[in-house]
């Protein structure tokens, strides 16, 4: 079967990049090339990155995200905003459809957890 010779490379940067103390024979070995071929895509640059980062992309409906999981803390478990839901209401309320299921979930996963930590406000004091 014939693999492009960019596609190899990028194949064996990635591995090596994964784990670096793997020697150039067994990276031969596992990707069916020549060390020669090895040496190359190891002396070659990585790739810059093609996609923007995930948080970028939620950047523009970060609050409204935060205030929807605001609005679940005080609600018990089986009626809080689903990923599914979240979604739904950024599509309707923020007009915003750049986001996949698995960025919003991401996302999602990690403010539920800063949110829970975070120490409830106070009620103000007079000072």
């Amino acid at each position: 079967m014939y693999r492009e010779r960019d596609w190899v490379l990028d194949r064996i940067r990635e591995d090596h990049r994964l784990r670096p103390d793997t020697p150039p024979q067994q990276l031969a070995m596992r990707h069916r090339v020549s060390l020669a071929i090895v040496a190359e895509a190891l002396s070659l640059p990585s790739p810059a990155r093609r996609r923007p980062p995930r948080t970028l992309l939620l950047e523009p409906v970060k609050d409204a995200i935060d205030r929807m999981l605001l609005q679940d803390l005080g609600t018990p478990p089986g009626s809080r905003h689903t990923i599914s839901r979240i979604i739904e209401r950024l599509r309707t309320e923020e007009d915003f459809t750049a986001a996949s299921y698995s960025t919003v979930r991401d996302h999602v996963r990690a403010r539920r957890i800063a949110l829970a930590q975070e120490p409830e406000p106070g009620p103000p004091s007079d000072g």
